[in-house]
């Protein structure tokens, strides 16, 4: 016990060490250099730029203040990257006492952050940028002038006679095919009625011929890729047939809908202010409440998806989301990742209808490098007036594909009022847009009603040369030749606002010395006539002659001014060259 006392009892005396005093340097205080400082790229998730690989991406801070010489300036950021996600750092140019430059050639495609950074004592003390980040989705070439046609395979005969004509689409200024879903069909008869999602219809087959369904499709996507063109593939994530094997054998994974006789939710689509039921779908349930068959059904569509998408990226193409604003948007998360991880190259083009704010929050999560556009649905020219205005006041941020109508719409001539309107409703949409347009199969027949895609019909076919195909051959060789139609925020309309005619100028890119002038009539009765004074979009020079790139005239001027007279249902692509 006193050994335990002693022991309790006992001090032990430690000096006590000081730590070292660090050294305080001198530090003048440094502003932000936000508030001092304009930048060539908005700013903040949402206000994504856009760029492509392999092409410039420029990046310019322009100071309010002169700096000092030993000043610097670097952007970090994640393209480039040697790994996902990593920062690296690269200087910019010093241009002027005031302005820095940054020019970097992109090297994959994705969605990647940057930020600037500055120092004004020669890279001792760096102070970076007080804005959010900024971001940048890279596009693959292939989005840049898209130009696609559709071709429905249950009007178009056997693979082997998809393959006979990939030559004369080719020869019509398209380089790429979407190809509407080419699984079994079931009982609907519709393509976006699937009743197996890995087997290609045995209607499709060549008859006598060796090799199973794919077999047979693997030979008609090598000659579209020997033919240079790109093959864009449907991908249908929501719904399957009613009465298709996965309805049969796991209707567990199936929405369920008591009210159904068969005990499964049907999809539904908005129409004229109601829903309407689609009789022959049924909706894939991405939201099971059973952890495990919710992961079972992911994965499966995962892989259904990434079946499909092998092969338009086999030939450098694009995966199509039908229906996407009413996929399941997780869903559609993770699967996008899983298409950029196998297959960063491959484009994505969404058939995506909501408002500006969802595009600009999903675009990023999804990858999308186009989204459908619907020209079709703005009949009269006001209105199609405005809704291309807005596509380009939101191109900075969201690229459209524009084609002239849908294998959902009617044909030109249901939409438009007779088959003639292809002529300026073709080159509006591929001349006024942001450089990426299309036709469904039949366009260029000039046939009156669309064709239906729904059902096994016999395989279309027409005597002679189509009757627009060499006007879109014209039209889609000047989108190919010229940049200034493949590009937005650079269409100024000089029409006045006209009911009948419209008319924009689009700026060159590359130099300011030539512009276009595109004027369309879409009167499908009576001429028109149009002065465009061209005074505000030159901005002091002068037009000295231009060429209508369609019927190859040529006329001289001597100001501004341009008096034109137009047929009905007409078009005019004039290469303007300016001077002081």
């Amino acid at each position: 016990m006193n050994n335990r006392r002693n022991f309790r009892g006992k001090k032990e005396h430690m000096s006590i060490g000081q730590r070292s005093i660090p050294i305080l340097p001198d530090r003048p205080r440094m502003s932000p250099i936000g508030p001092h400082v304009r930048r060539s790229y908005p700013v903040g998730r949402q206000e994504f730029s856009r760029a492509y690989v392999q092409r410039t991406f420029e990046v310019t801070l322009w100071l309010d203040n002169p700096v000092p010489e030993e000043a610097q300036a670097c952007l970090d950021t994640t393209l480039n990257s040697p790994a996902a996600g990593e920062w690296i750092s690269i200087p910019l140019e010093r241009i002027n006492d005031r302005t820095f430059r940054c020019r970097i050639n992109p090297e994959k495609e994705g969605f990647f952050a940057f930020r600037a950074r500055a120092s004004v004592d020669g890279g001792r003390t760096w102070v970076r940028d007080a804005v959010p980040l900024a971001w940048v989705l890279v596009d693959p070439p292939q989005v840049d002038g898209l130009r696609l046609y559709t071709l429905i395979p249950t009007v178009s005969g056997s693979i082997a006679d998809w393959s006979a004509e990939l030559p004369r689409i080719k020869a019509m200024g398209f380089n790429a095919v979407h190809l509407l879903p080419v699984t079994q069909l079931d009982d609907s008869q519709s393509p976006y009625s699937a009743s197996e999602l890995f087997e290609v219809d045995r209607g499709y087959l060549i008859k006598d011929a060796p090799g199973d369904g794919l077999t047979q499709l693997e030979q008609f996507v090598e000659r579209a890729k020997d033919l240079g063109l790109r093959l864009c593939v449907d991908l249908v994530l929501n719904h399957v047939g009613t009465h298709s094997t996965m309805a049969r054998r796991a209707p567990s994974w199936i929405v369920p809908d008591p009210a159904s006789p068969d005990g499964n939710k049907r999809a539904r689509y908005w129409s004229d202010g109601a829903w309407r039921i689609w009789d022959d779908l049924v909706l894939i349930n991405y939201e099971h409440p059973s952890d495990w068959t919710r992961a079972e059904i992911w994965q499966y569509m995962t892989e259904y998806a990434m079946f499909w998408s092998n092969y338009a990226n086999y030939t450098g193409g694009f995966v199509r989301f039908d229906n996407l604003h009413a996929s399941n948007q997780e869903f559609v998360k993770s699967l996008a990742r899983s298409i950029d991880r196998e297959y960063p190259a491959l484009g994505t083009i969404a058939e995506y209808f909501t408002d500006d704010v969802t595009l600009l929050n999903t675009v990023p999560d999804y990858g999308l490098n186009l989204v459908l556009a619907t020209p079709w649905s703005y009949k009269f020219v006001p209105e199609l007036r405005k809704y291309l205005r807005y596509i380009h006041r939101i191109s900075d941020h969201i690229r459209y594909l524009m084609p002239i109508t849908s294998h959902d719409s009617g044909s030109p001539a249901q939409e438009f009022g007779m088959p003639e309107s292809t002529i300026p409703r073709y080159t509006a949409s591929a001349l006024l847009g942001t450089g990426a347009t299309g036709i469904t199969q039949g366009v260029e027949w000039g046939a009156h009603e669309r064709i239906n895609f729904i059902g096994r019909q016999p395989r279309i076919t027409s005597q002679g040369e189509p009757r627009f195909a060499s006007f879109i051959q014209t039209i889609n060789d000047i989108l190919a030749r010229h940049a200034a139609f493949r590009c937005g925020g650079n269409c100024e309309f000089v029409d006045n606002d006209h009911n009948a005619v419209i008319a924009a100028f689009r700026h060159c890119p590359s130099t300011q010395a030539s512009g276009y002038l595109v004027v369309c009539n879409f009167d499908i009765h009576e001429s028109q006539q149009i002065t465009c004074d061209l005074a505000a979009v030159l901005r002091g020079e002068k037009v000295t002659t231009a060429r209508d790139l369609l019927s190859g005239k040529e006329k001289r001027f001597a100001g501004t001014t341009l008096e034109l007279s137009l047929p009905p249902c007409s078009a005019m692509v004039w290469e303007v060259d300016i001077a002081s």
